[in-house]
């Protein structure tokens, strides 16, 4: 059985509110950008520190 999705994703994120009052989406973007390299980092490290095992 196939259902279709009949809602709008042109604008998905186009009524999202700053999660930080007066940040703007450019700092938004690069403190995202900052948490995915951290999150990269930790997952690499925890991979090495498995495999030395």
């Amino acid at each position: 059985m196939h259902t279709h999705d009949l809602e709008n994703h042109d604008n998905l994120y186009a009524d999202e509110v700053a999660a930080v009052i007066g940040e703007t989406p450019a700092d938004a973007r690069a403190h995202a950008a900052w948490a995915f390299a951290v999150i990269a980092a930790l997952v690499v490290g925890l991979g090495v520190a498995l495999s030395v095992l």
